[in-house]
């Protein structure tokens, strides 16, 4: 009978460390998941500040385009009126 009860408490002891190892690794994971939401927290605020510079500097470089294309065709209209003028000069004569 006592033979039987050490067994007992033996394997009681035995379901108990179980469940401490389970208990601490579980801790652990949950360490482990707070740690990677920190990251991907701080990951979302760098990306959101990267999408903004992003934005920013296209609108930037759509807006040069634009004032180098408006000063292309500034000068393409120059040179047609250059040579509407020297076309009508010549004529005159």
């Amino acid at each position: 009978m006592e033979k039987i009860l050490q067994q007992l408490l033996e394997g009681q002891n035995k379901l108990f460390e179980n469940q401490d190892k389970k208990s601490k690794k579980l801790d652990l994971i949950e360490q482990a998941v707070l740690i990677n939401n920190d990251r991907l927290n701080n990951i979302d605020s760098k990306l959101a500040k990267n999408t903004s510079f992003i934005s920013a500097l296209s609108q930037d470089v759509a807006r040069t385009a634009t004032k180098n294309s408006i000063n292309r065709l500034d000068t393409k209209i120059d040179l047609i009126n250059n040579k509407l003028f020297q076309t009508e000069q010549i004529s005159h004569y």
